[in-house]
């Protein structure tokens, strides 16, 4: 275990730990050894970033401070005692632990009942809980969705409503698992000042140090299941060394700081670069393209079950060979639109692909020819083994035998995933899982492959390796996405999404340069690239 300066780490040492850890281990029942003799102490008020590499350990730390992983080897104490018991049941009330993925939180019929779930099981007067349910759904600006079901809002939505009914129980210690992953600029705005005005303890994982630079003092640095560095944040990304050893260094990133932006890469494809920007048409032809397109959307719309509208009137031209950022706010109807184009949800109005109209056995066979890879990867992955994942699409195609056997080799090799068939998928770290998900679809060899939020979760490390992947594919793809330098580096088109409208369809170079339309469309990158030239400044010393 190695130890930066102590002395640069935020401590009170002058007082009891809230937590203190001393040669903590744990090994997962497949053998996986996720904790290495972890010692740390943690204080009231402690405001810390738990970095490292995907699969580095950081939550499964976060599982044993809030009770949900038992003390297998060293110990843990919480206000001086081990927490068994009453001691443990007040922990778990205590310490307030926000999941990645927000569905975990969400299972009741409304938005009220699920914030209200907390309290009520903490036991406290029906008054009370009614008066912290509303209080908390107001913080988060969500007021007008109190009864409506979690599984119809947008995932930015559904991330302020899980940090709504963690926050109902009043927690002292609050614990954030990636918090910021597919959120909007202005998402991350409203989850910034919400933390920002958290008075207890707080840990935050996450991979976004820009997110992290003015929430957080202390870093906690995890490596292989060990405790590496814990030091003073500012010190951590002052230290470029020091990042890029740990898989942290983001600053391949800094091209796009200050409206610097790289232009728009000239791809292998064909027909990509847009000729005129175009309000709500979505006829937008590039550069001498005349065939049919791939696919269209005409005057199409879609409304959800309870009526309310999901897709109005939008208007799209996809040409075999583009490649397409689709942005907007959360909630603005891409991942509604993806759904649509993939056969999952069927609207109103005319698509056609390659010219034909898509009804019927077309529909029922859009699998086929238009694969997705889903922000979540645990929404796509489900077979025992790297192969079977990889196999099970094409299988459901009826390929068999030595075509099955090349398809699901060539997937893996353009994933740089190589020598991974026999692994359980459930052991791998999150950039292989994320890589692994493109490989079950280009198994099937789709003509247009939709990413959506590619890059949620990933360190910088993985992000570096799926830009490579992404950008040596020969296909139509269409990046659902919030990250600015991801659509710079690998699309020549911009789809702008606003209430369930394409508003604007332009070239990726006119998009990255209008800023007023990043900020009506609350896209404004402004703070993450005044936080990218102080922590430029603080390497430069």
């Amino acid at each position: 275990m190695h130890h930066m300066d102590d002395n640069s780490a935020p401590r009170r040492q002058d007082r009891m730990p809230l937590f203190d850890l001393d040669r903590l281990s744990f090994r997962y029942p497949d053998g996986t050894l996720a904790l290495r003799d972890v010692s740390l102490q943690i204080h009231q008020g402690d405001r810390i970033a738990l970095v490292g590499r995907n699969g580095s350990g950081k939550t499964t730390l976060a599982r044993h401070l809030n009770g949900l992983h038992p003390c297998q080897h060293g110990s843990l104490t919480y206000k001086g005692k081990a927490p068994r018991g009453e001691l443990l049941r007040e922990l778990r009330l205590n310490v307030g632990v926000l999941f990645q993925d927000p569905d975990d939180h969400l299972f009741c019929n409304s938005l009220y009942d699920d914030v209200a779930f907390g309290p009520m099981n903490q036991g406290l007067p029906e008054d009370i809980v009614d008066a912290r349910v509303k209080r908390q759904i107001a913080a988060v600006g969500l007021d007008h969705l109190l009864y409506k079901p979690a599984h119809l809002l947008s995932h930015g939505q559904k991330k302020r409503a899980a940090f709504a009914a963690v926050t109902a129980m009043n927690p002292e210690v609050l614990i954030l698992d990636e918090p910021t992953a597919g959120l909007d600029p202005l998402q991350e705005k409203i989850f910034k000042k919400l933390l920002a005005d958290y008075q207890g303890t707080l840990i935050i994982i996450d991979h976004d140090l820009l997110f992290l630079y003015d929430l957080c003092d202390r870093a906690v640095v995890m490596a292989d299941g060990c405790l590496h560095h814990d030091f003073a944040f500012r010190d951590l990304v002052s230290q470029p060394a020091s990042l890029r050893e740990h898989g942290l260094d983001f600053t391949f990133r800094f091209t796009c700081c200050g409206g610097h932006h790289e232009k728009a890469p000239h791809h292998h494809h064909h027909h990509q670069v847009a000729t005129h920007a175009h309000d709500r048409s979505g006829h937008h032809l590039p550069v001498g393209a005349e065939e049919t397109p791939l696919l269209e959307l005409q005057h199409y719309s879609f409304r959800y079950p309870d009526g309310s509208p999901g897709l109005h009137d939008v208007n799209l031209v996809v040409r075999s060979g583009e490649t397409i950022a689709l942005v907007g706010e959360n909630g603005a109807g891409k991942s509604t639109l993806a759904a649509c184009l993939l056969g999952i949800n069927r609207g109103d109005g005319y698509f056609l692909l390659h010219g034909n109209i898509v009804t019927g056995s077309r529909r029922k066979n859009l699998w086929q020819r238009i694969g997705m890879v889903f922000q979540n990867t645990a929404d796509q992955l489900f077979c025992p083994s790297c192969w079977e994942e990889v196999a099970f699409g094409p299988r459901q195609m009826g390929i068999r035998g030595k075509e099955l056997d090349e398809r699901v080799a060539h997937a893996l090799a353009q994933v740089n995933l190589q020598g991974f068939e026999g692994k359980v998928p459930l052991h791998m770290s999150g950039g292989e899982r994320k890589r692994l998900a493109i490989a079950s679809v280009l198994g099937m060899r789709p003509e247009m492959l939709i990413l959506d939020e590619p890059t949620a979760g990933l360190d910088p490390q993985g992000e570096e390796i799926l830009l490579q992947i992404l950008a040596d594919l020969r296909l139509t793809v269409l990046l659902v996405t919030h990250d600015l330098f991801f659509i710079t580096r690998l699309t020549s088109r911009t789809l702008v999404m606003h209430r369930g409208e394409i508003i604007r369809d332009y070239s990726t170079g006119e998009f990255v340069t209008d800023q007023h339309l990043q900020a009506i469309n609350e896209l404004d990158y402004t703070y993450n690239n005044e936080c990218c030239r102080r922590i430029q400044e603080l390497q430069s010393r």
